[in-house]
């Protein structure tokens, strides 16, 4: 089984791996493609999540249960022969935040964080095969939604998480997108089928991809943040500089709430008092929960003609390093989706 292995120091190395075994309770997951998360392409550039080596990247995975198990769970074991994504959490059903139905907070391995070993298995999806177990958690997929989309959708469920689950967007009223990136692009498109009356997405000018995408969504774009207007939802997403933070509680109006997605350690020089006065609700914005993937899903179906500029790029395995680097220009994630496969044949030309 091919797998590309961070080996660290910012390299990727193209390995045979043991195949991956369902054992007696497990089952196998054969990879169609796995979306790029720019936490990926920090990592190699050295500034990203720190992990440990070696160890297969990629967590944002769509594929096809094929081998089960004869011990495995239900939870397998109904989804055999399904198109699935794996949610990259692997929650271990027994810690307190699982018991508090607070998932995203359990501290069980996530896939594609955690380091090879001798045992055959594999937890990342840049590889032909992933494993399985009980704590791994599988939504189905429509089988017609082409590969660049079924992993868009991956993005759209932490905008789901921001705006449903975090702000609690009502139809009408307006939001501010901090950041020209894939995560700006599909929190536009999850305000925009949500009723949102005004959609404006902010940042830096070289996040072409993204800019492309939200234009062709029927949102605007502008440049860098500025104090143009009051809106009700404001949301510093991920890959956003620790700059927005601060200027995002200037832009929320009263009673506003702001979701603080940015990943950055720095510090943000917001102004208390900006936040009293307005009465604002701040609240940080993690990743996706199980439930906001399945809502993603559904947006994504229904809202393929607004998609018409997410083209999706396509690689194999043997170029990814070069084109996972390159998504980042001086640390500015230009927004492109893009989806790493075994096979580099695309489902669908979008373009």
């Amino acid at each position: 089984m091919r797998g590309l292995v961070h080996v660290g120091d910012g390299k990727l190395d193209l390995r045979d791996l043991p195949p991956v075994s369902a054992g007696d309770d497990g089952a196998v997951l054969k990879v169609e493609g796995s979306a790029v998360c720019i936490g990926d392409a920090e990592t190699l550039h050295g500034y990203g999540p720190v992990m440990a080596t070696p160890l297969v990247l990629g967590h944002e995975i769509v594929g096809r249960v094929t081998d089960v198990g004869p011990g495995a769970p239900s939870s397998l074991t109904q989804l055999q022969g399904a198109r699935v994504l794996i949610d990259d959490a692997r929650p271990c059903g027994q810690c307190e935040w699982c018991q508090r139905d607070q998932k995203r907070f359990c501290k069980s391995p996530r896939y594609g964080h955690i380091v090879q070993d001798a045992s055959g298995q594999n937890w990342g999806g840049y590889a032909e095969a992933v494993t399985l177990d009980a704590n791994s958690v599988l939504v189905p997929l429509p089988e017609d939604l082409p590969i660049e989309l079924a992993t868009f959708a991956f993005p759209v469920a932490s905008g789901v998480e921001w705006l449903h689950v975090n702000a609690e967007l009502k139809p009408g009223e307006r939001v501010a997108i901090l950041g020209t990136s894939r995560m700006g692009a599909a929190t536009a498109l999850v305000a925009l089928h949500a009723g949102a009356s005004k959609v404006v997405m902010y940042g830096n000018p070289a996040g072409v991809d993204a800019i492309e995408a939200v234009r062709a969504m029927g949102a605007e774009v502008r440049g860098e943040p500025v104090l143009d207007e009051p809106y009700d939802v404001v949301v510093v997403v991920t890959e956003a500089p620790f700059e927005y933070v601060a200027i995002s509680v200037e832009m929320a109006g009263p009673l506003g709430r702001v979701i603080l997605a940015c990943t950055s350690t720095r510090s943000s020089g917001m102004k208390p008092e900006t936040i009293r006065r307005k009465g604002l609700t701040l609240k940080g914005g993690r990743g996706a929960s199980a439930q906001s993937l399945k809502k993603a899903i559904d947006i994504v179906a229904t809202e393929q003609g607004r998609l018409t500029a997410v083209r999706g790029e396509v690689y194999g395995l043997e170029g990814a390093e070069v084109v996972l680097k390159g998504l980042l220009d001086n640390g500015v994630a230009r927004g492109a989706h893009v989806v790493i496969t075994d096979t580099a044949v695309r489902s669908v030309d979008n373009a």
